[in-house]
């Protein structure tokens, strides 16, 4: 499996200013309808000294119809924002960044276990190498640690699709290496709050997927963005082989199957300039992406009704997506 590596140098870091006793970390959480994974996640978080020392706060955006009673004992360093109207991911991130004040800010979700050394580890670089604006760890099956969920997501070399590095594979030694490049930042990452400052945050025109239109943003602000190998989170989703696993998400939240198609139509329109609207790439990408969705329903046996209601959903996403007015673009 090709990789694409990284050998960085290690540069005297012009460090962002931290509170007076070192706690530069603030981590940020956005979560709808999943409380005992929400809670699992914050058992992980606080139960390490190490992480908890450097913690000024964790940041709860939580747009769940019902409230969630977070239980810790730590309670002065949970923020917890709840908004009883849905308004999903890319806006809640926003609402959560902007309450931190720390140099650094650790963006997860809440479908997650973390573990001391590697959030520790990624402290390390942003401190190491100041040129890198955000770092994402790499991602194994929590129910099998030893399968890879991905190292890391650069594009393809056609940029219509993303190359998902380690993807389902049986990790039988450790990488050789730490830094690869990535083009998205799934799941995880830490990042630099001046970065987020400088390109004024996530962009909300993405109202779900906007890891990869963030890391494009950054990397054309000037910074540098990686996935480390050896920071290692498990991620709580069904493993491969199960019937219709990687549907999972759409098919236990249907409200996520038109921002998700729309969000994928506007980012492929960005990569690939205007004219994507009449490259027949578009539209045969996207019919692929839905009908391995499709597939996975099927698999999972989800109702006719809900079927035919995600796929409308996919079919105006895309339309929606197609519709808005491109003002930036990425620099290849």
């Amino acid at each position: 499996m090709k990789h694409d590596w990284v050998c960085l140098t290690s540069h005297p870091a012009a460090y962002e200013t931290s509170l007076p006793d070192g706690r530069i970390l603030s981590i940020a959480v956005v979560t709808h309808n999943r409380k005992q994974k929400l809670q699992e996640l914050l058992k992980s978080i606080l139960e390490s000294r190490q992480i908890v020392s450097m913690l000024a706060r964790i940041i709860i955006v939580d747009d769940s119809p019902v409230r969630t009673e977070v239980h810790s004992d730590f309670p002065d360093l949970i923020d917890y924002v709840w908004l009883p109207d849905r308004v999903f991911i890319t806006r809640a991130k926003n609402i959560a960044w902007r309450r931190a004040t720390t140099p650094l800010i650790l963006f997860v979700d809440d479908d997650n276990i973390v573990n001391s050394e590697s959030v520790m580890h990624l402290i390390d670089i942003m401190e190491q190498y100041p040129r890198i604006g955000a770092v994402m760890p790499s991602v194994s099956y929590r129910s099998q640690p030893s399968r890879i969920w991905v190292y890391s997501t650069p594009f393809r070399k056609d940029r219509w699709s993303m190359n998902l590095a380690g993807r389902n594979s049986i990790e039988r030694a450790l990488p050789d290496h730490d830094l690869m490049n990535t083009d998205a930042l799934p799941n995880a990452f830490m990042i630099r709050r001046s970065v987020l400052l400088s390109i004024s945050g996530f962009d909300e025109e993405f109202i779900y997927n906007n890891s990869c239109d963030l890391c494009q943003r950054i990397k054309g602000s000037g910074f540098e963005v990686y996935a480390s190998t050896v920071s290692r989170f498990h991620h709580d989703v069904p493993l491969p082989g199960q019937k219709g696993y990687w549907a999972d998400h759409v098919a236990a939240d249907v409200q996520r199957a038109f921002p998700e198609s729309r969000d994928w139509t506007l980012l492929m329109r960005k990569i690939h300039g205007k004219k994507s609207v009449q490259s027949p790439f578009l539209y045969v990408n996207f019919i692929k992406w839905v009908l391995q969705v499709d597939l996975g329903m099927v698999l999972v046996r989800l109702s006719s009704k809900q079927f035919i209601s995600i796929n409308i959903s996919f079919l105006r996403g895309f339309l929606s997506g197609a519709k808005v007015k491109i003002s930036t673009y990425y620099r290849k």
